[in-house]
């Protein structure tokens, strides 16, 4: 009952207008004086809850890619994407889609990747004659990509959260990542191949423009495979990596001498904000999980689920069914923290792998971010164009339609999330659908 009281109250507040964090504290307050606890827990859980190391990962990942940004390699990288697939029909919106892959290898946010693509896509896309609500769909899209493709946030706080291992779940999402890439490309050539949103006509590809660029953005492009190099080798800690991906920014931005104060100052108040924000978050979200395991209502939900006789696919089903609607109300970290603590038992149960549950779980959380009525990604295009709520959520619709399409082959093929993990860190037990 409490439990269901904080959620209900958690949405009311957010409905009526409370910041995130804030709706998020006070539901937890209530339901603790509504439960009878005592409020000192309240500190000491969120205290507790920011203490990993691991979530040093975070504030890190943020600066490598507002450093990035500052230094200009976010516009390089769009450069040689855009030399490299601007032949092809819609090419611009298919440049987006490789700079997205690119730069997801060194943000982690779906958040970041939208503001950092958006402020050049929304600008030259428009420019060329692609229709801006589809602009900003494709930018949406693409920022999907930035939690999936190690390395990532969310990634982070679900390996805390489940107690699982951070360096596999990296790796487990580079091949949903590129499938991903590939469904969001698919989406685009259809829309712009069968005339249902207007698309310049292709221009003349040119080896010698995708060579300068390339040559331009040589250091830029080489940031995931030292990140990624760097982890798979064993030579960093995920957390250790943030730092490597700054180090390498600020070395990179010393080399081609495109580093200024003003850019490295803007790039940590930007962080600090950022990252305070989203630690803010982790900590009133675990506060809130305290009361559901209190409660006892994650195990209740297993114990409902097991006298119905739930499988591993029906449990999936239900699991999708749930994140999807949660996802429609409430922003993907606090939504993820809410629905772990009560999914992963049952998972567990079942004989799910956990790691594959979690790329699931991350993405279909990522869907809720182009969609009505919380969509933060909505939101940010609003912010950095002129268009207006309703079109731009109309102009998400066929994305959201193929990226759910994609959420079902992820979600019942888990060979493709495991596949690698398996092959470059074996670790025995079960894995997936049975």
């Amino acid at each position: 009952m409490i439990s269901l009281l904080s959620i209900t109250l958690f949405i009311v507040l957010m409905f009526i207008g409370v910041p995130v964090s804030a709706a998020l504290v006070l539901a937890t307050i209530l339901c603790m004086v509504a439960g009878g606890y005592n409020l000192i827990l309240l500190p000491q859980q969120m205290g507790a809850s920011v203490g990993s190391l691991e979530l040093l990962a975070i504030p890190f990942f943020i600066l490598a890619a507002n450093l990035m940004t500052a230094l200009g390699m976010t516009r390089r990288i769009f450069d040689v994407a855009e030399a490299a697939v601007g032949w092809m029909r819609g090419g611009l919106a298919h440049a987006n889609v490789v700079a997205g892959v690119i730069f997801s290898g060194i943000s982690g946010a779906a958040v970041a990747d939208a503001a950092a693509l958006g402020s050049i896509s929304m600008k030259e896309m428009p420019r060329l004659g692609y229709a801006p609500p589809f602009a900003g769909a494709v930018v949406m899209a693409v920022s999907t990509l930035g939690p999936i493709i190690p390395p990532s946030i969310m990634m982070v706080v679900y390996a805390i959260t489940a107690d699982v291992s951070i360096a596999r779940l990296f790796v487990a999402g580079i091949l949903p990542g590129l499938f991903i890439a590939v469904v969001i490309s698919v989406t685009i050539a259809v829309l712009t191949g069968f005339r249902f949103t207007p698309a310049p006509e292709p221009t003349k590809f040119s080896a010698r423009k995708l060579l300068k660029t390339t040559w331009s953005a040589a250091l830029a492009l080489l940031a995931p495979v030292v990140i990624l190099r760097g982890m798979a080798s064993g030579w960093v800690t995920p957390t250790e990596a943030g730092v490597l991906a700054c180090a390498y920014a600020l070395l990179v931005g010393m080399l081609e001498r495109t580093i200024t104060i003003r850019g490295i100052v803007g790039s940590l108040v930007e962080t600090a904000e950022s990252s305070a924000l989203i630690l803010f978050i982790i900590a009133a979200s675990s506060a809130l999980s305290y009361v559901f395991v209190s409660e006892g209502t994650a195990a209740q939900l297993s114990q409902i689920l097991a006298s119905l006789s739930v499988g591993t696919v029906s449990f999936l089903i239900i699991s999708n069914l749930l994140l999807f609607v949660l996802g429609c109300f409430i922003e993907t970290l606090p939504a993820m923290l809410i629905a772990v603590p009560l999914l992963v038992p049952t998972a567990k149960a079942l004989g799910v792998d956990l790691v594959h549950f979690g790329v699931v779980v991350i993405f279909n959380l990522l869907i809720g971010f182009m969609h009505p009525p919380i969509g933060i990604g909505l939101f940010i295009i609003m912010s950095i164009s002129n268009l207006k709520f309703g079109e731009l959520a109309w102009a998400a619709v066929p994305f959201v339609l193929a990226l759910l399409v994609a959420l079902g082959v992820l979600t019942f093929v888990p060979e493709i999330t495991l596949w690698l993990p398996n092959l470059l860190l074996p670790e025995p037990g079960r894995a997936g659908v049975r």
